[in-house]
């Protein structure tokens, strides 16, 4: 159970997703924080010292999701496919971005001009992705000409590209289908051809449903 204190940071945190996520670091502002946050100047900057401490911690947010990715990539019991791993993976990411404000706030931080966009932004994802890839390499499923650590760069780079565009037009609520979209063209290019047609490149069913390949 969170104290106190726990519970104010979490709420400054979130308040800090919701507004970044929708103006940008540039556009949120401290005072608008604490307001939505229900916290005082006092509470704000005794966690706190500066919008970009908090901007820090929304980062960390999205880097210890990819972390767990990692963790579970390496710990975790062994796929049928990886490259059908990945795909759930951008999907499990892609819900947790419609569902939490602070995963939404970290990718804008990211792939905004300002003090975010840099490599350390991305290093999360580029480590988590570059993990899967290399277990698709050593299981024979990726075509010869993949290699890991480049692979990941177009990924990351095309999912980014997913999350902008989403963001511009307001379709959130597709945001599904892009990334299945992003799959259809780019999965050819990394999986073997016997691999390819038995990967599922939609969403995963909920649990208990039926799968289909």
């Amino acid at each position: 159970m969170q104290d106190r204190g726990e519970q104010t940071v979490q709420r400054i945190i979130e308040a800090a997703g919701v507004i970044i996520a929708r103006d940008g670091y540039t556009g949120a502002t401290t005072p608008e924080i604490q307001r939505l946050a229900q916290v005082s100047r006092g509470g704000f900057y005794h966690h706190f010292d500066s919008k970009e401490q908090v901007g820090d911690a929304i980062l960390a947010h999205q880097n210890t999701y990819f972390q767990q990715v990692a963790e579970q990539t390496a710990s975790g019991p062994v796929p049928e496919f990886w490259l059908q791993a990945l795909i759930d993976i951008s999907h499990h990411y892609t819900a947790g971005l419609l569902e939490d404000p602070v995963l939404r706030a970290a990718v804008r931080l990211s792939i905004e001009p300002g003090p975010y966009q840099t490599a350390e932004s991305y290093a999360g994802p580029l480590g988590a992705v570059t993990a899967v890839l290399e277990s698709a390499r050593e299981a024979g499923e990726l075509q010869d000409h993949v290699e890991p650590v480049e692979a990941s760069r177009t990924i990351v780079g095309c999912y980014s590209g997913v999350q902008m565009l989403s963001l511009a037009l307001a379709e959130r609520d597709g945001l599904h289908q892009q990334v299945s979209a992003m799959w259809s063209l780019t999965m050819p290019g990394l999986a073997r051809a016997a691999v390819l047609t038995r990967l599922r490149l939609g969403a995963p069913r909920p649990s208990g449903a039926a799968r289909r390949r």
